[in-house]
């Protein structure tokens, strides 16, 4: 394999010094016009790649930020990730991404620390359980902004309405004449399962029904088999509902599955809205009607306010981006 050119290699062939080659590739303007043609020649004849480590290290600016998220694999914030790349490249930055496990706050500290011996020039942190495990020494050193954590005291915060997509999709419910609506939450550790089983306590006192605790039921994760199981419990206590409302669409399709295991149809018994609008929700049968959230979005706005503040200096705010009713056909009007 072929030895990558140099700083020294492109001031060899250029006729100057690498330190007039490094004021050239960081725009210094002590340079004549001459030479500075000179060296971009040498550059392009080379095709030669300046170092960013080196020239953050001239420069004191990486012109990177970091992600550190305990989900990475999920597909929000994988979408999240997504939306951030897309921004902080659009802005000239890079993005470094560390996945960790959910329970290792350890391991979330050293990766923050790793970040900042890297020297990003901010973090974003996509923290679905509480708390977010932000040192001040991180908060002191560079702006950080939080993702899916609502609850974050000091921090910028970046996250979904779900207390107003709960609200949504038990409103759409009970506007179809659904009275009796059960609920599957997510893990009720993620903020995100908090404010959604809210929106739906609070379409249900708005409609003036009133909360049945044995009409909720947790799911354990996220997934189709934890919706499996976690209807498999609800139908087994023996209490009647008409309708549904599970906190991811996985659930959903977990839910739909033992729903007709125990036979019961969907929608014909039970109404169901789910909650993302992952992409094959409109391809399971029936097509699922859910909650869409705007994840990209979230990333792009996590992004734009990191390198707002970087730029302007940091200051505390919470933007919660509104969610929308996505309707297909795992709902039918009940005659109220």
């Amino acid at each position: 394999m072929a030895r990558q050119p140099t700083i020294r290699d492109v001031a060899e062939r250029a006729g100057v010094s690498h330190q007039t080659v490094s004021r050239v590739i960081n725009g210094h303007e002590l340079v004549s016009g001459a030479t500075r043609e000179r060296v971009e020649r040498a550059i392009r004849d080379l095709n030669y790649v300046p170092s960013p480590i080196a020239r953050g290290l001239i420069s004191n600016r990486t012109h990177s930020i970091g992600l550190v998220s305990s989900a990475i694999s999920d597909q929000f914030f994988g979408e999240v990730a997504a939306g951030a790349e897309a921004e902080a490249r659009r802005c000239g930055y890079y993005l470094v991404i560390a996945s960790v496990e959910e329970h290792a706050e350890a391991d979330e500290r050293a990766y923050l620390r790793l970040m900042l011996e890297r020297r990003v020039e901010g973090l974003i942190v996509a923290r679905p359980r509480l708390p977010i495990s932000v040192d001040q020494v991180s908060l002191q050193q560079v702006p950080v902004v939080a993702i899916a954590s609502a609850e974050a005291p000091g921090l910028t915060v970046v996250d979904v309405d779900n207390r107003g997509g709960g609200r949504d999709a038990v409103a759409y419910l009970l506007a179809q004449g659904h009275r009796r609506i059960a609920t599957i939450t997510g893990p009720m550790e993620w903020c995100s399962s908090q404010h959604r089983l809210e929106g739906y306590r609070e379409a249900l006192a708005a409609a003036g029904v009133g909360p049945e605790p044995s009409l909720v039921e947790q799911a354990d994760g996220w997934d189709p088999v934890d919706g499996q199981l976690a209807m498999g419990r609800l139908l087994t206590r023996g209490v009647s509902f008409t309708a549904l409302f599970a906190y991811s669409d996985l659930i959903a399709i977990g839910a739909i599955q033992e729903l007709r295991t125990r036979g019961l149809r969907v929608p014909e018994d039970v109404s169901i809205v789910g909650y993302d609008d992952i992409r094959v929700a409109a391809y399971v049968d029936p097509p699922l009607t859910t909650i869409r959230q705007p994840t990209r979005e979230v990333g792009e706005r996590a992004a734009s306010l990191v390198l707002d503040a970087i730029a302007h200096g940091v200051r505390s705010e919470t933007t919660l981006l509104p969610t929308q009713l996505v309707v297909r056909r795992s709902v039918v009007t009940r005659a109220v």
